[in-house]
């Protein structure tokens, strides 16, 4: 077993995070570690039982405001949309 992680002392107390992994008989996942998020679509990262090796990345969903003909604000969440007024 490896532990992964930062310690650092301060005034002769330990601070920090540690993980455990276990090496031995752990699959390594071999998928993808970026995930684009979707406004209708679920997304799984097969990573269960599997050792990982990155970091995941989750991406940002797109967020978008433009102003209306009402004098107001209008927000498009989760894809960018063209607005014709005329």
């Amino acid at each position: 077993m490896k532990l992964h992680g930062t310690l650092t002392a301060v005034k002769g107390e330990l601070h920090g995070t540690l993980t455990a992994r276990s090496i031995i008989g752990a699959e390594v996942y071999e998928g993808t570690y970026s995930v684009h998020s979707e406004a209708h679509e679920v997304q799984i990262l097969p990573t269960a039982n599997k050792q990982l090796l990155h970091n995941i990345t989750v991406e940002k969903i797109p967020y978008y405001e433009t102003s209306n003909l009402s004098d107001g604000i209008t927000a498009y969440i989760g894809s960018e949309v063209e607005v014709n007024y005329g």
